[in-house]
């Protein structure tokens, strides 16, 4: 099952779960930036707010064209318990998308709040399947927690 993980991160957190994650299932990643180009302060000052509101980034690449996998990896850092405006912006640039298996993951500073809730439904009233979520703290993912534990949950949800 050919798989992508698309995924925005602020920080690197998001980047290393993707990033290490997709070498273990052989994935190919494709990763958003957000055009606002927050600092720390305008990313909690600006971008929170943005988020809990649900709101849409401006991304690059704007358009993300899935038809040739099966199944769809979205990843996002939570902000105020939300997807981030990059990812909702993700689920909204993806093309030919309908009909295809998803996989929601989050990092985080403690808790995901409704964070993968949101993402999964986005992605389900885009016509997708969700088949898993997977959040980890960054105090986990310092340690070296997520990969293989996001990699368990990729590989079930392509059925391998």
């Amino acid at each position: 099952m050919k798989t992508c993980i698309i995924f925005y991160s602020a920080t690197g957190q998001t980047r290393v779960l993707a990033t290490v994650a997709a070498g273990i299932v052989g994935a190919d990643l494709v990763e958003v930036r957000d055009l606002a180009g927050y600092s720390k302060a305008t990313m909690y000052l600006q971008g929170a707010p943005r988020a809990r509101r649900g709101e849409k980034a401006a991304i690059e690449p704007a358009g993300i064209d899935v038809g040739a996998y099966d199944l769809v990896v979205v990843g996002t850092p939570v902000w105020a318990w939300s997807p981030t405006p990059a990812a909702n912006a993700i689920v909204a640039a993806l093309k030919n998308c309908e009909g295809k298996r998803a996989v929601a993951f989050a990092t985080s500073g403690g808790m995901p709040g409704s964070t993968l809730e949101k993402l999964s439904a986005d992605l389900e009233a885009r016509g997708m399947t969700v088949a898993g979520t997977f959040h980890v703290s960054v105090k986990d993912l310092k340690k070296g927690e997520g990969p293989e534990e996001l990699a368990r949950v990729i590989r079930s949800a392509s059925g391998a």
